[in-house]
């Protein structure tokens, strides 16, 4: 499988190739530069939903066709969110899935997805703006992304 990470800030690009292992093939891409051509688009519910259909799901990762013409792959692949429960009134994280990161769950949940639908052939796209993760100052995410990444690939 071919991971594309995508944003248009190298500097988030330049934090998060120092947490991706560099021995696994993954392209940073700054898109100012050039857009990615890849068989799948990885991006969070909030803009995928309206425009591909869908709604959320916090269990899986949702595969859409994307119809529209609009440049972009023609697959999206939305992540899950953690499991809720209802505890008093109030939906909380279970218990099982409080100490996961949150960007770890999603980006493991749409690898399998796509592995699931499309075979270890495909090519991806990780767009840390269209997923809320293209900040240059956090290291957190990327470095629960790379564990996401080592951990599919050890599967």
């Amino acid at each position: 499988m071919k991971i594309y990470v995508t944003s248009r800030q190298q500097p988030t690009l330049d934090l998060w190739s120092r947490f991706l292992p560099a021995s696994i093939g993954i392209e940073f891409v700054n898109e100012a530069d050039r857009k990615v051509q890849a068989d799948v688009l990885v991006m969070s519910g909030i803009w995928a939903f309206d425009r591909y259909g869908g709604s959320p799901n916090r269990e899986a990762a949702q595969v859409l066709s994307n119809t529209r013409g609009d440049g972009l792959p023609d697959w999206i692949v939305v992540p899950p969110f953690r499991p809720v429960v209802e505890r008093d009134g109030e939906f909380v994280i279970r218990e099982d899935f409080e100490h996961v990161s949150p960007a770890y769950y999603a980006v493991l949940g749409a690898l399998r997805a796509v592995r699931s639908d499309f075979g270890d052939s495909a090519s991806i796209a990780l767009d840390l703006s269209m997923l809320g993760m293209d900040d240059p100052c956090d290291e957190s995410t990327p470095a629960s992304v790379a564990r996401a990444i080592e951990d599919f690939l050890s599967e």
